[in-house]
């Protein structure tokens, strides 16, 4: 194997890793506050802040937070 073929290897690994990434984020049907803090790369501090001051759109059972993909989209759009 050559160095060029085990850069593409690396290359395809890295996109297959991606790609397996967004699937699991668009089939998810709600997304717990690690999974909001993993898609924006917000800290779970900053999502808390952003949930104290309802500057994020969330629901909460019990005392769990829990978001729904496409309000943090629109969110994220600012639409």
């Amino acid at each position: 194997m050559t160095k060029s073929d085990m850069i593409n290897n690396i290359n395809q690994s890295k996109k297959d890793v991606e790609s397996s990434s967004e699937t699991f984020f668009n089939n998810r049907i709600i997304w717990t506050i690690d999974e909001v803090c993993k898609f924006t790369a917000y800290k779970k501090g900053t999502i808390y802040n952003l949930v104290s001051n309802g500057n994020i759109p969330y629901r909460k059972r019990g005392k769990r937070l829990f978001f729904i993909p496409t309000e943090i989209l629109t969110w994220i759009k600012g639409e």
